[in-house]
């Protein structure tokens, strides 16, 4: 700001003056200072008082307010300075300065104002007080967003002893504390916007598992020194992929946002609820015991199901299966207890869904079997056996198919239904499978240098495909087998279930694709068993069906089902596909699929799986 004389030329302003626009700017700096260390609008309101006041004695107070610009009264809520007992005053009392004046106008309008105390013409006790604490002259300066929401808008008030004094210096200095009280809340806006980006579900508006992850660990280690018990809910939309195919992905989003807004209405106050992945969502209920978490997941389960879903102009039957488990009752970790809430949400899946299961402390076995299964993996007892596999024109033996088993230290054997469901709750299938497909390339070596080589079936898991290492470590193992094979076809069959693929086609190609680009011949184990079975036969380079087991054994006293086989074989014979039935129990069905063309079979009939290889003569068929 330039000073004039009577002849109008600028001359330079007083050195008083310079010292304390000076002052003033040291102050600003200070703030700038403690805005880009990423503070609170508080703390960083707070500074800017303190510093205001600090920086020149001519300012006796300073005070801020953040907040809703609508209230009946603007109140102090930051204060500093000398004077703070009138900043107090304003506080308890009924100022008209505060409730109509032009410090809550200003706030309203974004305007900022100057007030001359001295010379304000208009009395009452709030100007009395004011100038009794040597107030001379006020300006308040809104900022934030006049349009956005209420805890956006601010304002900066500020006292000094000299009736001129902002005149003199300019009101620059306190535009710009105003600013950073601006960026102070423009800093916090982004700072909440990713803190929600962290810990919000961008779709259904729920925590995501990262932060239900931090809420369950803090109540499970309040639990924990309490004694007291909690729940927890694991529950999945059934049959959520018919929607996605049926109506899009949109829709499916939308449904899943519905279901999350029913759950929020149906638990109580303090219960905690998020997206734990995909259609899967996840309850925690603090301070609960499982009768009352039963009670609390069924009425869950009827209000998400109760009622059709309103999805834009659609009304769609949505159900859901829950899961539930204890604490103390299932486990004493969280690991044991996230493992029994899924194991109920699977078997609620597996008897029917749209069900409630209580894990009621029977999960606890899948830790027992887990055990089981790492003491075999560490001593070797994982072992396959094979079933042979046999031509029906020929009876002879073509292949074989490797099955895992766990020879016990008495020398029994756990068949694969007695761990597997464990192994895959407990995250195990992965090394099981890496296991009998090294063993079982062992085996095709050893009988290929003794001149008796033949095709080996070998269940391979989506959880092994998930692990590139092994599964290139299993590639470079069946490579050098095949070194032997001088140039025949591998005498690895890779084979898989439909349902492990869920229907997609272009994923089940993806993860295949270290196998394939092998040359391993690729079979597709349960055929019939899903609805997406003859899209296998379109996209993937399939060379083998082996036909679901429950169709095989009906045929024989089921026209319906020989007809669905008989299409089937057609439709393979057409494509070039070898077929094999399994679980041949009886001669009965023997002769059913050697009349419908079926080409190999396995079963009871001919052998059962065994440790060791069946003799190498035909087996009757």
């Amino acid at each position: 700001m330039r000073m004039f004389k009577g002849d109008d030329r600028p001359v330079d302003p007083p050195a008083e003056l310079i010292l304390e626009r000076n002052a003033l700017s040291g102050a600003l700096l200070s703030v700038t200072a403690i805005l880009t260390e990423g503070r609170d609008p508080p703390t960083i309101l707070h500074a800017m008082c303190d510093a205001l006041v600090s920086a020149t004695p001519r300012l006796r107070l300073a005070w801020a307010y953040l907040g809703d610009p609508d209230v009946e009264r603007v109140r102090p809520a930051y204060t500093a300075g000398s004077a703070r007992a009138y900043a107090d005053y304003l506080r308890r009392g009924e100022s008209a300065e505060l409730r109509l004046g032009p410090i809550r106008r200003s706030l309203l309008t974004d305007q900022p104002n100057v007030m001359h105390i001295q010379y304000e013409g208009r009395t009452g006790s709030w100007r009395d007080r004011a100038l009794q604490d040597h107030l001379r002259e006020r300006v308040c300066i809104p900022f934030g967003d006049i349009g956005g929401a209420s805890a956006s808008r601010g304002v900066l008030v500020v006292y000094a002893d000299e009736p001129d004094y902002f005149e003199r210096i300019g009101l620059e200095p306190f535009f710009a504390f105003a600013r950073l009280g601006e960026m102070a809340l423009t800093q916090a806006r982004l700072h909440e916007r990713l803190q929600e980006m962290a810990t919000v579900d961008h779709l259904t508006g729920l925590l995501n598992r990262g932060a239900l992850q931090e809420i369950l660990d803090r109540e499970h280690a309040r639990a924990q020194r309490s004694g007291r018990p909690y729940c927890m809910l694991l529950f999945d939309l059934d049959r959520f992929k018919l929607v996605n195919d049926s109506y899009g992905h949109g829709v499916g989003d939308e449904v899943l946002t519905a279901v999350a807004r029913r759950a929020e209405e149906v638990l109580r106050d303090g219960d905690w609820v998020g997206r734990w992945g995909g259609e899967e969502f996840l309850c925690l209920l603090p301070e609960t015991d499982p009768h009352e978490g039963y009670l609390v997941a069924e009425r869950l389960r009827r209000g998400i199901g109760g009622q059709p879903l309103q999805v834009g102009k659609r009304q769609l039957d949505i159900t859901v299966s829950v899961g539930l488990s204890g604490f103390p009752r299932d486990g004493e970790s969280l690991t044991e207890l996230l493992t029994c809430a899924d194991a109920a949400l699977y078997e609620a899946k597996r008897t029917g869904r749209n069900r409630l299961v209580s894990s009621n402390g029977r999960t606890q076995g899948i830790f027992f079997i887990g055990g089981q299964i790492e003491e075999a993996l560490r001593d070797g007892r994982l072992r396959p056996v094979y079933q042979p596999i046999i031509d029906l024109v020929t009876g002879e033996v073509v292949a074989d198919e490797a099955l895992a088993r766990i020879v016990t230290p008495e020398g029994g054997l756990l068949e694969a239904h007695e761990f597997i469901e464990a192994a895959s709750q407990l995250q195990l299938i992965h090394r099981i499978d890496y296991q009998i497909i090294t063993q079982t390339i062992r085996y095709c070596t050893n009988l290929m240098d003794q001149g008796r080589g033949r095709l080996h079936f070998v269940n391979v898991s989506t959880d092994l495909l998930r692990h590139p290492e092994l599964v290139e470590q299993l590639v470079e193992q069946a490579r050098r087998c095949c070194e032997q094979s001088h140039g025949a076809e591998k005498p690895l069959i890779i084979e898989i279930t439909e349902r492990e693929l869920l229907g997609d086609a272009a994923q089940a190609r993806r993860i295949l694709t270290p196998f394939l680009d092998f040359g391993l011949r690729l079979a597709i184990d349960d055929f019939g068993s899903g609805y997406s079975s003859f899209q296998y036969l379109a996209d993937l380079p399939v060379a083998f069906l082996k036909l679901e087991g429950d169709l095989v054994r009906r045929a024989p006293r089921e026209p319906r089902v020989r007809a669905i086989i008989h299409g089937i074989q057609d439709t393979a014979h057409t494509l070039g596909l070898t077929t094999l039935a399994e679980s041949v129990e009886d001669a009965a069905t023997v002769a059913v699929m050697k009349e419908i063309g079926v080409n190999w079979a396995q079963g009871f009939h001919f052998a059962r799986p065994a440790l060791e290889e069946p003799a190498p003569e035909a087996i009757t068929a």
